[in-house]
Order: C-alpha cells, then sequence, then structure tokens
C-alpha cells in the first residue's frame, strides 16, 4: 500500500463524531420514510382517483423496469464522480432540492380528470420521475454508509443511530397518512387537502435532513484512481459474490413482507377485522413501537459478536406466526386481543428490518477483497433496486389479488373531492386475508434460508479488515487464519 493510500486508509478508520452521526443518521428519513409512505400510500391514493386497483399495480411495475436501468447506471456514475465535496455529496444536495417537485407531480389529484388513458399517463410518468430522483438520493447514500468509516465497530454504532432515525421516520410516514387515509375512506377529507399534506409536509420532512446530511458528512475511504466504464458486466459484478446474492435475498423478502402488511393495512382492519375502537394506526404504532424495543437488545448482542445473519433469522418464528393468527383473527371478535399479536409480530420482524443494512458494509468489505477494487455504487444500486422492488412487489401483489377477489373500489365525488366507501363482498375479504397471510409467509422462508447461507461472523468480518488495511496480511496470517479465510472463500466468495 502507497504512503498516500495508508494515510487515507488510517483516516478512514477513526472514531465518529456525535454530530457527524447525527447528520448522517438524519438523511435516512427519506431512505427510511418514503419507501414506507409511497407502499401505505400510493395504491390506495391512485384507486381513488379513479384507477382500478391492478392499473395501479402495474403503474408500479412498469416503474420497476426502468428501475432496473437507473440504479446500477447511478451506482457507477456515483462511483465515477471526482468533486472537492466527494463522490456522494452532491447527489444527496441536489436530491434532497429536486425532492420536493416528485412529490408535486406523484400527488397530483386527478379524481376529475376525465380521460382514463390520460389520468394513468400521469401517474406512470410521476412515478417514473420520482423513482430517478430517489435512485439520485438512495444510491449515493447507501454507498456513503460504507465510507465515513472502515472501523468494524464504528460502522455498527453509526447504523444503529441511522436505523433509529429510519425506524422513526418510517413511523412517522406510514402512520401520519393511514390516519389521513382513514379520514379520505369516510369522506371526512377532501383529496386535494390530502394531496397538498404530501406534498408539502413530507416533502420538506425528507428534503431538508438530506441538505443537512450532504453539507456535514464527508467520506474517509481513498478514492479509487481509475474510473469504471458502465457496462452490463460492471452491472452484474457484484452478484458473482455470494454473500451479496444472500443479502439480496434477505433483503428482498423481508421487507417485501413489511410493504405488504402496511400496504393494506388499512382496508384489512376496516374490512377484514372490521376494527371499530380505534384507527390502523394503532396496530402500526405497536408493530414499529414493538421493532423499536428491540434495537437496544440486537445492538448489545452485535457487541457481543453475535453473528448479524443470525440475529436476522432468529425472530423469524414468531413473525410467521403472529401473521398467521392476525389474518386468521374473526372479524369484530375483540379489537384488543388484536393489540398483543401486533407486538408479537414487531418483535420477530425487528431482525428482518434491522440487519441488512448493518451487514451490508460487511458485504462490501468482501466484495473489495475478491474484486481487488472498492465500487460501492455498484452494491448499493442492487440494494436500493432491490428494495425498491419490494414495493413492486407489495403493490402489484396487492392490486392483482384485490380486483380478482372482487373487491369494490371506492368512489371519488368529481367536485368536492369527497370518497365513499362500501360494504366489501365474502370473496374480498378473504382476498384481503389471503393478501397478508400467504406472501409474507412465503417470503419468511426464503428469506430465512438465505440468512441461513450467508456464514458471516464478526470474526470473519475483522479478518477481513485486517486483509483490506494491509496488502500483505496474508503473508502474516497465522495457520488458524488461513484455514478460516479458505472457508470464506468456499462459502461466500
Amino acid at each position: 500500500m502507497s504512503p498516500k493510500s495508508k494515510k487515507a486508509a488510517d483516516s478512514a478508520d477513526v472514531k465518529l463524531s456525535r454530530g457527524e452521526i447525527f447528520a448522517f443518521s438524519v438523511g435516512d428519513f427519506f431512505g427510511g420514510g418514503a419507501q414506507s409512505l409511497v407502499s401505505t400510500v400510493y395504491l390506495v391514493f391512485l384507486v381513488l382517483n379513479g384507477l382500478t386497483a391492478s392499473a395501479a399495480g402495474t403503474i408500479i411495475m412498469l416503474a420497476k423496469i426502468w428501475d432496473a436501468v437507473t440504479d446500477p447506471l447511478m451506482g457507477i456514475i456515483s462511483d465515477n464522480t471526482r468533486t472537492k465535496w466527494g463522490r456522494r455529496r452532491p447527489y444527496l444536495f441536489a436530491g434532497g432540492i429536486l425532492l420536493i417537485f416528485s412529490f408535486a407531480f406523484l400527488f397530483l389529484p386527478l379524481h376529475a380528470m376525465g380521460s382514463y388513458a390520460l389520468k394513468y399517463t400521469v401517474y406512470l410518468s410521476a412515478y417514473l420521475i420520482y423513482n430517478t430522483v430517489s435512485t439520485m438520493i438512495m444510491v449515493p447514500y447507501s454507498s456513503f454508509a460504507t465510507e465515513l468509516t472502515s472501523n468494524y465497530y464504528e460502522k455498527n454504532r453509526m447504523n444503529t443511530v441511522r436505523l433509529i432515525f429510519s425506524m422513526l421516520s418510517g413511523a412517522v410516514s406510514a402512520g401520519v397518512p393511514i390516519i389521513l387515509l382513514e379520514k379520505l375512506n369516510k369522506g371526512q377529507m377532501p383529496i386535494p387537502l390530502f394531496s397538498l399534506i404530501m406534498i408539502l409536509g413530507f416533502g420538506f420532512f425528507y428534503s431538508v435532513p438530506l441538505i443537512i446530511t450532504a453539507v456535514f458528512c464527508k467520506e474517509r475511504l481513498p478514492i479509487p484512481e481509475e474510473k469504471l466504464k458502465f457496462s452490463l458486466a460492471a452491472f452484474l459484478k457484484p452478484l458473482k459474490l455470494r454473500a451479496f446474492v444472500y443479502l439480496l435475498l434477505m433483503y428482498l423478502f423481508a421487507f417485501s413482507c413489511m410493504d405488504i402488511i402496511s400496504t393494506n393495512i388499512v382496508w384489512f382492519v376496516n374490512y377484514a377485522l372490521g376494527v371499530t375502537q380505534y384507527s390502523a394506526f394503532i396496530l402500526l404504532v405497536l408493530i414499529m413501537v414493538s421493532y423499536a424495543a428491540m434495537i437496544p437488545a440486537h445492538n448489545a448482542l452485535m457487541k457481543r459478536n453475535w453473528a448479524k445473519p443470525l440475529l436476522f433469522r432468529m425472530g423469524i418464528p414468531l413473525y410467521m406466526a403472529g401473521v398467521i393468527v392476525l389474518s386468521l383473527y374473526p372479524a369484530n371478535f375483540n379489537d384488543y386481543l388484536i393489540l398483543p399479536i401486533c407486538i408479537l409480530i414487531g418483535i420477530g420482524l425487528s431482525g428482518c428490518q434491522l440487519m441488512p443494512w448493518f451487514i451490508f458494509p460487511d458485504v462490501v468489505d468482501l466484495g473489495e477483497l475478491k474484486f481487488g477494487e472498492r465500487n460501492t455504487g455498484s452494491f448499493s444500486g442492487l440494494m436500493t433496486f432491490t428494495r425498491k422492488t419490494t414495493v413492486a412487489v407489495a403493490i402489484g401483489l396487492s392490486g392483482f389479488i384485490l380486483d380478482l377477489s372482487g373487491f369494490v373500489k371506492p368512489t371519488t365525488d368529481l367536485v368536492t373531492g369527497l370518497v365513499t366507501s362500501y360494504e366489501q363482498p365474502y370473496s374480498a375479504i378473504i382476498g384481503l386475508r389471503a393478501v397478508i397471510a400467504v406472501p409474507v409467509v412465503i417470503f419468511l422462508l426464503f428469506a430465512f434460508i438465505a440468512a441461513k447461507k450467508l456464514k458471516l461472523n464478526p470474526q470473519r468480518s475483522l479478518l477481513i479488515g485486517k486483509m483490506l488495511g494491509d496488502r500483505d496480511y496474508a503473508e502474516k496470517m497465522t495457520e488458524e487464519e488461513k484455514t478460516e479465510f479458505e472457508s470464506i472463500k468456499k462459502e461466500l466468495f
């Protein structure tokens, strides 16, 4: 390693200040919140503006084809950027500003538009633009998370704080819209007012923290001198790392489950469970609070060197049990017995929601060791694509199943913007129960299997860190370390 590279590596192995951790973590208000908001709101919003549930689902699915191009492309662009602000910060700053405008387009109230085709086209265009801005933000931000420090324990500390902010934003971004959606369904709020709250309230809620992150944080890991060319091979390269494939599968299946629940919770609570004593917001809050309460426990176990993939899968049996019981719960039985079921779900899902982003920097280190280059943007491009895919899976599945089950969509008055909702047939109730239970249980099984195959633990991560910090370390390894490294190559490369 050259003296210059050695100096950069040493400066990266630092203890982060509280101010820098805060400035970085608030940026995840968008990452943790916007996808929750879209998964909770957008299917219902499009239906209330006159689209069928399946048409709304196709908008999301088509936008993912665009994402398949923009996410890896943004990864390469971000990796190749060279400015005095570094590689990631310019995109966070610009994205924070553009976010307000993309939200304004995304939540246009078009219930009174007469042309169905034009309405569909406008919403599809709006979602394509939003996804582009989201990619411009999330790919650099995800990469940034691995470049503030190279220290294993500092990365865990930073990601703990970051995920607390992410969780808080997710709770606000799903909870507040649920309250507003219930008002919409009851005809207590016009759609234009709902749109205004989404655009101004949540637009600024996400954009201002991103600008703070861009201004007050800086990347410390050395920037490779050689730039990359975008190609299919560059896009697929991270998928040649077995550990990264396992992580992607864990992330996709686990986050799809929560998106499916949040997408359908308003209609599920009102129609399938027949809850009258409280809002669907209460159930979501219980899930999120239970999930948040587990963060200190997971953090303590990581400090005691528990393997992160083990923490990911530990709660899955509880998660599955809670979802099955909730989906089978009799309508109009006892509203308050539902509450402990949601607490059980929150405890069970905590590892699934927390661990992927704790594991991500370790997997990027592993990729650098295998490929000899640290192209974090390519890895994070695939991660953010996967995250957006979870929303597509949730909304797409929900839309098609609801339409097939005979769901009677609410109607919106063209003049007042007020919504009229209708009683649902028995087939639609069964559809709502099925869309909660069946995909979630199947996805959790796949997530568990992928986590079982990701044999990554603190000892292995520390060994990888030593080898990255000193390229000659392979010649100094003990026999035990050499044996362990051969196992790493066999199981994770």
